[in-house]
C-alpha cells in the first residue's frame, strides 16, 4: 500500500500537495496524522466526500511498501506515524518539498525552490497527462495562491504563475478561490488582532527593523497565519514576529518581505519549520518573557546590516568649483555622461549645476559665465550613514534624480536614480537608453587611445572584424571581459564578439579576411569559434537570452537584442560591449553601469537570482573580486551566502563545480581566493562537511611558480587521508591531478612507518617530484625526506646492466637486483669509489654463477 503524508499542521498548500499526488499515485491513501489549521478544517468540513482521509492510527505500517512525502522533507514533522516510518527499513519514502535543503538529493527526491509545493506536483501532472476535475483544480490553485501571497510573496517564481495558468485552463474556479482566500475575522482573532497591534513595536537590530508583538488569551484562537499577514499589511517592517500564548502552548509565526531577515533559521531555534518568508513554531509549558527573550538574541546574533547609503553611492565625485566657467561644465558633463555636477568650495558643497541649465544658458551666449551665477544653493543632501530608503523617500518628495552624500560636512558621493531602482528591483536596471549613446559618445575618444595601446595583431584583428561588419551589413561589439579589461589596462586574450544577426554567417565571412585561422561552429548555441596555429581563438556569438530551466542548468537560447544580451551575463563588469563599425567604432555600450563599479571596484550581479540561475557565478564572483582587489556590492555578498544557505550548489554538476574550482588554481592569487571559498562556506556546502584546507598566504610569493598540481597538492595536504578520499568523490581531475593526489596520501601513508634509508629512496624515487616536494614541507618527514634526497646525490653509480653482463651475469631479474642493492650501498655509505662499485658488483655476480 502506498500512503501520503504532509507536516502536522496541514494549510492549503500540503493539502492541495496531497490530492495532486493522488492524482500521479492512484491507488495511494490520503493519511491525516495531525490537526489541518481553521481554514483547512472548515474547507474540508464540506469536502468528506470528495476526499477521503484515513487517520493515522489506522494504518498498519506492515501493509505500508511507500510513502510519498509532500511539502516537507522531514518524516518527524509528519507525526507519530512519520517517526515509526523513519525508524522502519524497508519502507520507500519518495519526497516532493520546496523548502530549504542543503543535502544531498537522492533519488525519490523532489526538492525545488519554487513558491509553493503543489508547483512541483501540477508540473508533474501536465507532464504526464492527467486530466483535473474543476474541484481538483480549484483546491491544488488554492494552496498555491495561498502559499505565495497570491502569486505577490517574494518567493513565488515563474514557475508557479505557469501552474497556475495550467490549474485556470483545468478549470479552476477564481470565485471558490477568492472566497477561501479572503475570510473575514472572527470576534475572538479581531481581539486578538487587536492585541497584537496594540503591543507590537518595531525593534532596531544593528540597523535592521524588526517588528515584534506578543499576546497572551486563555483559548486556542485559529487563523495566526491570516492574522500575520493582516499585521504586515499594517506593518512596514520587513521583518516581523507574533508570539502568542494560548492554553499551555507559545506559538510563534514569523513573516519576512523581500530584504528582511530569513525567517526559517530563527523558528529552527524553537522546534519549528518553515522557509525565508514564513515560519512558525509551537513551544509546549513556555513562558512569553522567557521566548521573546531567546528570539530577540537569536535576531541580534542573525542581524544583517542593511544597506546604507554608502553602500550603495558612487564616489570619488566629479565636482567644479563656483568660478568655473558654464562651457567648461558642459564639456564635463558631456564627457562623461552626467545630468549634473556638484559645487564645491574646500570639499564643502556649495550648490548644484544641472545639465538643462547649462543648456539653457548656452544658448544664450553666456558660456563664459561662472557657475555660482547659475547654480542651485539649495540643495537636498543626505548623511552617509542612514538607511538606504531615506535616499528614495528624498528623491520623491523634491523630483531629484541625484542626491549628494554628506559626511560631517564634506561631500564623500553621490547617489542616483538607477543606484535606488538597484535595490528596489533586485537587480541592474538599464539607462535609457538615448542616455546610454550619448554617455558612449562622450568617452569614445578615450577608448579609442586604449585600443591604440594593443598590440598591433590584435588592433589588425579589431579591423578585420570591423570591415566584415560593414561587409555584412551587421552590427558587430566586443564584449564581456575584453572591454572588462581593456577599461583596467589589463593585458586579456579573450576576445569575445556578438553579432546582431547571424553569428555563424558572419564568423564565415570573417574568415576570409583570417585565412589561418580554423572555424567550428556550434549551431544548437548559436556561436562559433575561430581557432589560430599559436593556440589562440576568438568567440563569435548571435546576440542571444539564455534562461535556465533549473539552477545549474546549461542555458537554453533565443535571439534577442543586445542589451537583452548582456543582461545574461554574470556581473555589470563584464556586461560591457564596444561597437566595431566604422562610423561607431569604439562606442562603449554600458546599460549596467559596469563602468562605475570599475571604478568603485565593485563586483556586483545584475539580477538577484543571479546565482540561483548559475551556481557557477559564486565561484567566479570570487575569482574577480581576487584578481582585481574588488569588493563585492553588500547585496551581491548578501545573496552569495543565501544561495549557499539555500542549497542551489546541490543542483550544480561535478563536472562545472571542478572546472570553475581548477580555474581558481590557475590564479596568481588563488589562496586569497581559496579562503574566502572556505570562510563563506562555499566549500563545506559543496562537499558536505569542513575539510582542512591549506591557502596559507604565507605561500603566495613562492606559489607564483608552482604548477597547478603543486598548488592542489598544497592544498590538500593537511587533510586526513579519509577527508581526502571525500574530497576525490566531489570533484572529477584530470588523470594527472588524480593520480599525484592518491600517490600523496599513499607515500605520506608509508612515511608514517620506520623505513631505512634504502626503503625511503626506493618510495621516493617512484613517487612523483612534486608529490615528494610537497610531502618534504611536512615537518613530520622534512628532516628524514632531505636527508634521503641528499644521500642521493651522493651516488655516483657508473654501474649499468651492459657492465654486468660483461662480467659474465646471464640475461634475468638478478641484473635489476644486483644493481638496486649497488644503489643501496651508496647510500648507506658502504662504498664511494668506482673501485669499491666494481669490486661489490663482481662478488655478487660471482656468487649467482
Amino acid at each position: 500500500m502506498d500512503i501520503i503524508l504532509a507536516h502536522r499542521q496541514i494549510d492549503f498548500d500540503a493539502l492541495a500537495s496531497m490530492v495532486a499526488a493522488q492524482k500521479i499515485y492512484p491507488n495511494s491513501v490520503l493519511v491525516m496524522d495531525g490537526k489541518p489549521n481553521v481554514f483547512v478544517q472548515d474547507f474540508l468540513a464540506l469536502s468528506r466526500d470528495q476526499l477521503r482521509f484515513r487517520k493515522a492510527q489506522d494504518i498498519n505500517l506492515e501493509e505500508v511498501s511507500r510513502v510519498i512525502l509532500v511539502d516537507t522533507h522531514e518524516l518527524h514533522r509528519v507525526g507519530f506515524l512519520g517517526e515509526k516510518v523513519a525508524r522502519l527499513p524497508g519502507i520507500e519514502v519518495e519526497i516532493y518539498d520546496h523548502h530549504p535543503y542543503a543535502g544531498e538529493l537522492k533519488q525519490g527526491m523532489v526538492i525545488e525552490p519554487v513558491g509553493a509545493c503543489a508547483t512541483l506536483l501540477v508540473e508533474k501532472l501536465a507532464g504526464l497527462g492527467l486530466p483535473l476535475s474543476s474541484f481538483e483544480a480549484t483546491l491544488i490553485a488554492i494552496g498555491i495562491y495561498d502559499d505565495t501571497g497570491s502569486l505577490l510573496f517574494d518567493n513565488t517564481t515563474v514557475r508557479d504563475v505557469h501552474a497556475v495558468a495550467y490549474l485556470l485552463e483545468q478549470g479552476a474556479n477564481l470565485g471558490v478561490i477568492a472566497k477561501n482566500l479572503r475570510r473575514p475575522l472572527a470576534e475572538e482573532q479581531k481581539e486578538l488582532l487587536q492585541q497584537l497591534l496594540d503591543q507590537g513595536q518595531t525593534e532596531f537590530f544593528d540597523g535592521l527593523a524588526v517588528y515584534i508583538s506578543y499576546a497572551e488569551i486563555k483559548d486556542y484562537v485559529g487563523g495566526l497565519a491570516l492574522l500575520a499577514h493582516r499585521v504586515g499589511e499594517l506593518e512596514g517592517a520587513e521583518t516581523w514576529f507574533l508570539l502568542v500564548k494560548m492554553e499551555n502552548r507559545v506559538y510563534i509565526v514569523g513573516r519576512s518581505r523581500g530584504r528582511g531577515l530569513p525567517v526559517n533559521g530563527l523558528v529552527q531555534l524553537f522546534g519549528g519549520a518553515g522557509h525565508e518568508r514564513a515560519a512558525s513554531a509551537t513551544i509546549k509549558d513556555a513562558e512569553l518573557p522567557d521566548i521573546l527573550k531567546q528570539l530577540r538574541s537569536a535576531i541580534q546574533s542573525r542581524a544583517k546590516r542593511p544597506h546604507l547609503v554608502r553602500d550603495i553611492m558612487s564616489f570619488p565625485v566629479k565636482t567644479v568649483s563656483p568660478e568655473t566657467r558654464l562651457g567648461e561644465v558642459e564639456q564635463i558633463l558631456l564627457r562623461y555622461g552626467h545630468t549634473g555636477v556638484p559645487v564645491t568650495e574646500d570639499k564643502n558643497l556649495v550648490g548644484i549645476i544641472s545639465r538643462r541649465d547649462v543648456d539653457k544658458a548656452i544658448k544664450h551666449g553666456l558660456q563664459h559665465a561662472p557657475v555660482k551665477g547659475f547654480m542651485t544653493t539649495k540643495v537636498a543632501t543626505v548623511e552617509a550613514d542612514v538607511p538606504w530608503d531615506e535616499v528614495q523617500r528624498l528623491m520623491v518628495q523634491h523630483d531629484i534624480g541625484r542626491l549628494p552624500v554628506v559626511e560631517d560636512g564634506n561631500l564623500v558621493g553621490i547617489v542616483s536614480r538607477s543606484d535606488v531602482l538597484r535595490l528596489v528591483h533586485g537587480g541592474s536596471v538599464p539607462i535609457e537608453t538615448q542616455l546610454a549613446r550619448e554617455r558612449s559618445i562622450a568617452m569614445r575618444q578615450d577608448i579609442l587611445d586604449l585600443i591604440e595601446r594593443l598590440p598591433k595583431e590584435v588592433q589588425n584583428l579589431l579591423e578585420a572584424v570591423s570591415e566584415t561588419a560593414e561587409e555584412e551589413e551587421c552590427s558587430v561589439y566586443i564584449v564581456g571581459g575584453f572591454v572588462r579589461d581593456l577599461l583596467l589596462s589589463v593585458p586579456t586574450q579573450d576576445l569575445d564578439f556578438v553579432v546582431e544577426g547571424s553569428g555563424g554567417q558572419f564568423a564565415q565571412a570573417l574568415m576570409r579576411r583570417i585565412p589561418d585561422g580554423k572555424l567550428t561552429q556550434h549551431i544548437k548555441f548559436g556561436t562559433a569559434q575561430i581557432i589560430f596555429p599559436d593556440g589562440s581563438h576568438l568567440d563569435i556569438a548571435s546576440t542571444r537570452w539564455e534562461h535556465y530551466s533549473f539552477p545549474g542548468a546549461l542555458p537554453q537560447v533565443e535571439e534577442s537584442c543586445l542589451r537583452d544580451d548582456l543582461f545574461r551575463r554574470d556581473f555589470t563588469i563584464n556586461s560591457m560591449a564596444i561597437c566595431l563599425n566604422t562610423e561607431r567604432f569604439g562606442e562603449l555600450v554600458d546599460y549596467y553601469g559596469g563602468k562605475q563599479d570599475l571604478q568603485q571596484r565593485k563586483i556586483r550581479f545584475l539580477h538577484n537570482i543571479s546565482f540561483i540561475d548559475d551556481p557557477t557565478r559564486m565561484l567566479r564572483a570570487i575569482r574577480f573580486a581576487e584578481r582585481y582587489h574588488f569588493d563585492f556590492a553588500k547585496e551581491t555578498l548578501d545573496a552569495l551566502h543565501t544561495a549557499i544557505e539555500t542549497g542551489v550548489l546541490s543542483k550544480l554538476s561535478v563536472e562545472r563545480f571542478t572546472e570553475e574550482v581548477l580555474l581558481i588554481f590557475r590564479e596568481v592569487n588563488y589562496l586569497a581566493m581559496g579562503q574566502i571559498l572556505v570562510e563563506s562556506g562555499l566549500f563545506k556546502a559543496w562537499f558536505g562537511k569542513e575539510l582542512a584546507w591549506n591557502f596559507n598566504l604565507d605561500d603566495a610569493e613562492n606559489s607564483k611558480d608552482w604548477s597547478i598540481n603543486m598548488r592542489w597538492l598544497v592544498s590538500v595536504s593537511q587533510m586526513e587521508s579519509a577527508e581526502i578520499g571525500t574530497l576525490l568523490e566531489r570533484v572529477i581531475l584530470n588523470r594527472s591531478l588524480r593520480d599525484e593526489t592518491i600517490a600523496y596520501v599513499q607515500l605520506r601513508e608509508s612515511l608514517m612507518e620506520r623505513l631505512t634509508i634504502s626503503e625511503m629512496d626506493r618510495l621516493l624515487n617512484k613517487a612523483p617530484k612534486e608529490v615528494v616536494i610537497v610531502l618534504a614541507r611536512d615537518e613530520r618527514f622534512k628532516v628524514r625526506i632531505l636527508e634521503c634526497l641528499e644521500a642521493g646525490q651522493r651516488i655516483n653509480m657508473s654501474l649499468d646492466g651492459k657492465a654486468l653482463l660483461q662480467m659474465g651475469l646471464k640475461q634475468g631479474p638478478e641484473i635489476g637486483e644486483i644493481l638496486d642493492r649497488v644503489r643501496m650501498a651508496w647510500l648507506e655509505g658502504r662504498i664511494s669509489t668506482s673501485e669499491e662499485e666494481q669490486g661489490m658488483a663482481r662478488q655478487w655476480v660471482n656468487t649467482q654463477r
